[in-house]
């Protein structure tokens, strides 16, 4: 299994980096700044690209069985509220390296509380969104709205994490739910765990072109 991996030296794309390495497949890491991955091994590349240009992914993906992105920007404006693109046109230029690389798998990473919804955490609704990430969490559904309503050729994952906390993996199950929460789930789990599912999506087809809440159970 060959799998490309962007956002590699980001905090959850080297727990993903790790995951895939465990198990055995090749990675190319399609990174910005090739230093800041400290990773090395036998069946690690490293390539450095600028994510905006598809021309410059698409040779990386041609003998690529997935794509993950583990893309994030801290981006926040004043009070999470100034315009964020960086998901949609990040995404856009995977999607058009995809295609013209007739690479079909994509994993991807949003967050819970992408759009509102009854019964969401409170803390999502009255701080992340209103004093934190509002414009963050819009673009991320801007993106999953473009997966969903475009992208039909695509075989793509999208993953609604809880919060993400450094430290190692729970140990614990994974639920899952196809919402923008997993109901009673803690509000935040470790990096290390999203890491382990993303990675483990890759090759499974229960969410193929679907988009699914996971977070822990207290």
């Amino acid at each position: 299994m060959r799998v490309a991996i962007f956002g590699a030296t980001g905090p959850s794309g080297q727990f993903a980096v790790k995951e895939a390495l465990d198990k055995g497949y090749y990675v190319t890491a399609l990174v910005r700044n090739p230093g800041k991955l400290t990773t090395k091994d036998d069946k690690l590349k490293v390539e450095k690209v600028d994510i905006f240009k598809p021309e410059e992914l698409e040779p990386h993906l041609k003998d690529c069985d997935a794509v993950v992105s583990c893309l994030g920007t801290n981006t926040q404006g004043f009070l999470g509220r100034s315009r964020v693109t960086f998901y949609t046109d990040s995404m856009k230029s995977i999607v058009t390296a995809m295609r013209t690389s007739s690479t079909k798998r994509l994993v991807c990473l949003t967050s819970i509380g992408t759009e509102k919804a009854a019964g969401s955490p409170w803390v999502v609704e009255w701080i992340f969104r209103p004093l934190l990430i509002g414009n963050i969490l819009s673009n991320m559904a801007e993106m999953e709205h473009y997966l969903v309503d475009h992208c039909s050729d695509l075989s793509y994952t999208v993953v609604r994490p809880s919060g993400l906390a450094d430290g190692p993996s729970s140990g614990k199950e994974i639920k899952t739910e196809e919402n923008q929460f997993v109901t009673g789930a803690s509000i935040s789990m470790p990096r290390a765990d999203v890491g382990k599912f993303v990675i483990d999506c890759v090759q499974k087809e229960s969410w193929l072109q679907k988009i699914v809440a996971i977070g822990l159970l207290p």
